[in-house]
């Protein structure tokens, strides 16, 4: 018998492969703004986005002192990112407020998910709380949840965005503790692809990880996944 109660789901690249949700989105974008999509554009977006989340996960981004409200400091965050990559252009605030806004929505306008996501859940939804817990925009977890015809499955979502603090930010975990029906962390399995925010996090916040490596990459020392997953289906079994 599994010593599990709840089982907490990244949503990006663990149910739904993000790469194809936020292409299109970046896609949409460049059009609005006159910019040719190129494949090279595309890859360096990805790293830059990359760079940009792991520099205010780390702690070393810094918000103006006037930006005191969770809304505020989530819509700083993700607008400023488009006048910092798109700094040739000089995006004034009110257009990159508008990119950002067109973004964030069409990130749930293609939505494929991870092969196995639905079989899994709806195979787990009965025996676990399934939640979901995410860095990406709130509006589009939950339109990517539904569209891949996991609502039935899931108890609740909870993102960075609506909490102001990210995965692996204890913050960030204490308000996704307080939301469940199951408050002992000791009961509880964070499943993940991202070493940094769902593997550190679950490790520095007391909640057992099953780390989900579909990419098959060498594992850091530094990191101690409680269980490893290379496909979905592995996930049951295991438990």
């Amino acid at each position: 018998m599994s010593k599990y109660e709840t089982l907490v789901f990244d949503l990006d690249d663990t149910l739904i492969d993000n790469n194809l949700s936020i292409k299109y989105a970046f896609t949409v974008i460049l059009d609005k703004l006159g910019i040719k999509f190129t494949d090279k554009l595309f890859s360096n977006w990805k790293e830059f986005d990359k760079w940009y989340w792991n520099e205010w996960e780390s702690g070393n981004m810094i918000i103006p002192s006037d930006i005191t409200t969770i809304e505020d400091k989530v819509s700083y965050l993700r607008t400023n990112r488009f006048i910092k990559f798109f700094k040739s252009l000089n995006l004034d605030l009110k257009t990159a407020i508008e990119i950002n806004d067109v973004y964030t929505n069409m990130l749930g306008a293609n939505v494929v998910e991870i092969d196995g996501a639905s079989k899994l859940l709806s195979g787990l939804s009965s025996k676990y709380e399934i939640v979901i817990g995410t860095n990406g925009p709130k509006n589009a977890a939950i339109e990517k949840v539904k569209k891949a015809n996991l609502t039935d499955y899931v108890s609740f979502v909870v993102s960075s965005e609506e909490v102001g603090y990210s995965k692996p930010m204890p913050e960030f975990f204490d308000c996704l503790v307080k939301k469940c029906e199951n408050s002992n962390r000791d009961k509880m399995l964070l499943i993940g692809d991202s070493l940094t925010t769902d593997v550190l996090g679950g490790m520095n916040n007391g909640i057992d990880t099953c780390w989900f490596n579909s990419s098959n990459i060498p594992l850091s020392l530094m990191y101690k996944p409680t269980l490893v997953i290379y496909n979905l289906e592995q996930l049951e079994l295991l438990l």
